[in-house]
């Protein structure tokens, strides 16, 4: 059984099977533990941590060292959690659970059960709040949180394409998640628009694209897509007939 559930969306929190979270008193040492338990069971070379972190800057293994100590100080009751040796660092895959891990699983399994219980996991950004100096960090996160959402649209056209109210259901429910998490993701905003519309819910639908306009306006300063458009003067046209 897993010692601790390491969840990363929406943050960094560490839940010990106490219940009782576990502060993470410094950034980079949450930003340690949120990487190497996504990575989970591979070893991370400190060599390769250090860069990643600290973008190799002189002291970076020294900095590494001090995140290192930082985790055991915050949790000396799992020592065995993370182990490290002079070249790796690693979490001990059988001691911790991660929501990003659980997501993942709950969405190769599929099944619209399935599905709730990965939209339910998805509760914000992936280490949303953890922001970093170092450029290689910052491009390895970015590209995470696009993996993942993108995982997320995935799964929502699979619902849609089994048809159903229940798998509506849950794909709405899903993409409202997504959108909490970014409001600028276009094809999203056009998903709700056609699950709206599958139930009747003309009003629901187009305000939907009200939302999503001025959203883009509002933080881009830019129009709809052709695509986004097209579907908005289809759902008129579907409920005038």
């Amino acid at each position: 059984m897993s010692l601790l559930q390491i969840n990363l969306f929406g943050g960094v929190e560490v839940m010990p099977v106490s219940g009782v979270a576990v502060l993470i008193p410094s950034r980079k040492a949450a930003m340690l533990l949120g990487y190497i338990a996504l990575n989970s069971p591979h070893g991370n070379s400190r060599g390769k941590l250090a860069a990643l972190l600290w973008d190799g800057h002189f002291g970076a293994r020294a900095s590494l060292r001090q995140a290192l100590l930082t985790l055991h100080r915050a949790l000396p009751q799992y020592a065995d959690v993370i182990s490290a040796d002079r070249d790796d660092i690693r979490v001990c895959p059988n001691a911790v659970n991660t929501d990003v891990g659980e997501f993942e699983r709950l969405l190769n399994e599929g099944g619209p059960e399935r599905m709730a219980r990965a939209a339910a996991l998805y509760r914000g950004e992936l280490l949303d709040g953890i922001s970093s100096t170092s450029c290689a960090f910052e491009a390895w996160l970015a590209a995470e949180r696009q993996r993942l959402r993108m995982r997320a649209m995935r799964a929502i056209a699979c619902l849609l394409d089994v048809g159903g109210r229940e798998q509506t259901d849950i794909a709405i429910a899903f993409a409202q998640r997504i959108l909490a998490v970014d409001p600028l993701q276009e094809g999203v905003h056009r998903i709700l628009m056609r699950c709206y519309a599958q139930q009747g819910r003309r009003v629901d639908a187009l305000r939907q694209y009200d939302l999503c306009r001025s959203v883009l306006w509002r933080e881009v300063r830019v129009m709809p897509e052709g695509e986004t458009e097209l579907l908005q003067r289809e759902i008129r046209r579907m409920f005038r007939t």
